[in-house]
């Protein structure tokens, strides 16, 4: 107990006996504290009277001002728990559209009821964004994937095979299975991570320049241009399964696939919250996801 919540107590009860009861002091170590705290001030802070300790007139500002000290040093050790024990806990999560769909309410529903105290803060966004904003040190963890984050610890989770959307009836929707040459001539609608990450890789490796009429900065709209004929589009299973729109999806006879996980960095260093969520995500996934070969 410091000298500043020893004096406020003493302003509370006025009493210097009652006050060193309910703190397990000696009332001459009460004493003691409020006389050196008048010395530090240079004037006396009380007086006596018949109705115990009295504050002198205009020391009010005094008395919250050292509320306020003992206000902020409370906030300080709340902090410091939560960075180091997981009692409580924030953690700022960041997640692309299908992980954020699918994934990502089972993880946090089940950690959260191993951890109830620890809260979230989640950032929904494609991948530049989220590489952006970890690196900013405005998230703690991004889910992402493993090719968009070549300079980040990953954690991998599963595979996610890229397919091919079209519209019903488009002659392409008739094959079992498509190839991607089969594309090159199409009029493509490009969805909201461009052509930077693997859907870009894989068209440079097999020399395709897709026609693309259109680019859209989300992947439900990329989808919903498609249902209405606006041309086909690549896009992950994952973001694909259940989706609300009336299309054909097709598997590419090449299979192309991308390693979806979560990414941190160590610079700084997690807070121990992230970490034993990082632990728990890698569990989860071996558990409920299929392995990665």
């Amino acid at each position: 107990m410091g000298k500043y919540e020893i004096l406020l107590s003493v302003c509370e009860t006025r009493s210097i006996s009652k006050t060193a009861q309910e703190l397990n002091y000696t009332q001459s170590a009460i004493s003691q504290a409020i006389k050196a705290f008048e010395k530090e001030l240079g004037f006396q802070l009380f007086h006596r009277s018949k109705s115990g300790m009295e504050l002198k007139p205009n020391t009010e500002e005094i008395v919250e001002s050292l509320r306020t000290i003992c206000r902020e040093k409370l906030r300080i050790e709340q902090i410091a728990a939560s960075l180091t024990s997981l009692e409580s806990g924030y953690i700022r999560i960041g997640a692309i559209q299908s992980i954020s769909y699918h994934w990502l309410p089972d993880i946090l529903k089940e950690f959260s009821m191993l951890y109830p105290n620890i809260r979230f803060e989640l950032t929904v966004d494609g991948f530049k964004n989220l590489e952006e904003k970890i690196h900013s040190q405005e998230l703690d963890c991004i889910f992402v994937s493993e090719y968009s984050v070549p300079e980040l610890p990953f954690i991998p989770m599963g595979d996610d095979e890229l397919m091919l959307a079209t519209p019903k009836g488009h002659p392409l929707s008739e094959k079992i299975a498509v190839s991607l040459p089969d594309i090159d001539n199409e009029d493509f609608v490009l969805s909201s991570d461009g052509l930077d990450y693997e859907t870009g890789k894989i068209f440079k490796l097999n020399n395709i320049c897709p026609k693309i009429r259109y680019r859209l900065n989300e992947d439900f709209a990329t989808l919903k241009m498609v249902e209405q004929g606006f041309g086909v589009t690549i896009l992950p299973k994952l973001l694909l399964y259940n989706a609300p729109f009336q299309i054909c999806v097709r598997s590419f006879t090449e299979h192309y696939s991308r390693v979806l996980g979560v990414a941190y960095s160590k610079n700084p260093e997690p807070m121990l919250a992230t970490l034993k969520f990082l632990d728990f995500v890698k569990a989860w996934s071996q558990k409920h996801l299929t392995d990665i070969n």
